[in-house]
């Protein structure tokens, strides 16, 4: 064998490993696309499921913030009523020391106060299980706050892992 053919085969044989090369370098090309891509389509659901929750968050805190004033309302016109029966009670009781000398009246009187006593314990109880009611709607909006600022806090991150896989996918030739 002469040096020609030694050459020409050493040709032949470098010109089969660079296109094993070039193939290579397409499949491997492919391969990376095809990661990007899904890692593209992975961090578009989780940032659309972040995105999603997040708006649920928000619409859950609005949705307690009216639930907050309603009860705020609802405290006002109870106390409104407990004064307006305060003041019954009163008006009662003067109607009945006014009238000492009618003893059934006076009797019907004493009664209708007392019944009255019960009523306003009555609502002095339904006053404070609605104070306890909106202490507790006070928690759960903090609460909402508190998952308001996690759901923002993964939203980032999921943008940082986003760039960090986009930096990665650059790296391959």
């Amino acid at each position: 064998m002469g040096p020609e053919q030694s050459l020409d085969k050493i040709v032949r044989h470098l010109e089969k490993i660079e296109d094993d090369i070039r193939q290579k370098q397409v499949s491997d090309a492919e391969q990376v696309h095809h990661t990007n891509r899904f890692t593209q389509i992975m961090v578009a659901g989780l940032a659309l499921v972040a995105l999603v929750n997040l708006y649920f968050v928000g619409e859950l805190a609005h949705e307690i913030g009216v639930l907050i004033r309603n009860m705020d309302r609802s405290v006002v016109h109870l106390e409104e009523m407990g004064d307006q029966m305060t003041g019954m009670r009163v008006h009662v009781q003067r109607i009945g020391d006014s009238a000492g000398r009618l003893p059934i009246v006076v009797d019907q009187m004493a009664s209708i106060s007392a019944g009255m006593q019960g009523v306003e314990e009555d609502l002095d109880g339904v006053r404070g299980r609605m104070q306890r009611m909106s202490d507790h709607v006070d928690v759960l909006e903090h609460d909402v706050e508190l998952m308001t600022g996690v759901f923002r806090e993964v939203n980032g991150k999921l943008v940082h892992i986003r760039h960090n896989m986009g930096q990665m996918s650059n790296v391959v030739p």
